[in-house]
């Protein structure tokens, strides 16, 4: 035992090579916490593959146009569809097992001419993908705002070469011109899209309120803010008066119409409130809940019946994206569609 422990600590990594390892992964750092990282293999072109293109250039070819397709078409289309699946297997056989993906791209019998010059393509990209990563974070995939903590790791990349026709058979291009701005729209689609597939949450701001109430008013008050999603932090008495010196944090978002709603609530018992910022903060709230077991199903209803419209009424994050997308002029999925127009229905809302 005391063998397999002194063997271990031998072959364990100190806090500063652990640093200066992701250091040398480092590509690109972003405002608010983002960060773009390579993994090892990526950097080292262990996981870049080049797959050989056919003639137009393209990898995964389009399905055939005709409206009764024969068994013939068929088997074309799938022979056709199959150009880069050897290494997309390849590549993600790699990824599953990093630690041996050297070793495993060596055991494939892969060309290293065509694997060599994706590499050297993939290094020219370096400043167009730190821009793509940029633009990405700065507006995402919900509300078109900026993305905060989050880490993107680059773990392998695809690149359709061909052979070059001024020089041997053994000398690859890229099958099209890569433009920076091509890398740059390509890789932003890509995290747009990564950053859906994982759960998401809404950050948002939050406004200290300080004020001053009566005891009359106070209960009204509280009303108000915990109907707002506001919270009471500090209340004492003033000096001399029979006033209390109130101070609340509340949601930004809830902040509009705040003071007259309070005036007549509590019929002129407070005083208009300060709003000074405060914080950010995270509102667990999934904006992508949909009701699941029979007890949601009969409290929120039936998507089949009702739409998406149901999950919304009550959810508080995807009330503020919707708010947030229609003030932007971009798409919003609230619009009712009323299934059995014929059916008749009580229901209010």
């Amino acid at each position: 035992d005391s063998k397999k422990s002194k063997d271990s600590d031998d072959t364990s990594l100190s806090a500063q090579e652990i640093l200066d390892m992701l250091l040398g992964c480092l590509c690109s750092v972003g405002t608010n916490g983002n960060v773009l990282m390579e993994s090892p293999n990526l950097r080292d072109g262990t996981t870049v593959f080049g797959v050989e293109a056919s003639e137009t250039g393209e990898v995964y070819m389009p399905p055939a146009t005709s409206e009764k397709g024969t068994a013939q078409d068929e088997n074309d289309h799938e022979q056709q569809s199959a150009t880069g699946q050897a290494e997309y297997e390849a590549l993600s056989s790699c990824l599953k097992d990093w630690s041996n993906a050297k070793q495993k791209k060596g055991n494939i019998g892969r060309n290293e001419g065509i694997d060599q010059h994706a590499t050297s393509a993939w290094r020219k990209m370096s400043g167009s993908v730190g821009a793509g990563f940029q633009l990405a974070v700065r507006s995402g995939p919900l509300c078109e705002e900026p993305v905060r903590n989050v880490l993107v790791l680059l773990e392998g990349a695809e690149i359709a070469m061909k052979s070059s026709s001024e020089s041997s058979s053994s000398e690859y291009e890229p099958a099209k011109s890569l433009s920076s701005g091509m890398v740059v729209s390509a890789l932003r689609s890509g995290i747009r899209c990564a950053l859906l597939t994982r759960p998401a949450r809404l950050i948002e701001g939050y406004l200290r309120l300080t004020l001053n109430s009566s005891l009359a008013g106070l209960g009204a008050l509280y009303s108000v803010l915990s109907k707002r999603r506001g919270k009471v932090v500090d209340d004492s008495m003033v000096d001399g008066t029979d006033l209390l010196a109130i101070t609340a944090l509340i949601p930004q978002a809830e902040a509009f119409g705040l003071a007259p709603e309070l005036f007549a609530k509590t019929s002129g018992e407070v005083t208009a409130p300060e709003m000074t910022f405060s914080h950010w903060q995270r509102l667990d709230v999934d904006p992508f809940w949909i009701p699941t077991t029979e007890e949601e199903r009969e409290d929120y209803g039936e998507l089949q019946q009702a739409g998406d419209s149901s999950t919304g009424l009550d959810n508080t994050a995807l009330s503020y994206i919707r708010k947030v997308r229609e003030r932007k002029g971009l798409k919003v999925d609230s619009s009712r569609t009323v299934v059995a127009a014929e059916k008749q229905r009580t229901l209010k809302r």
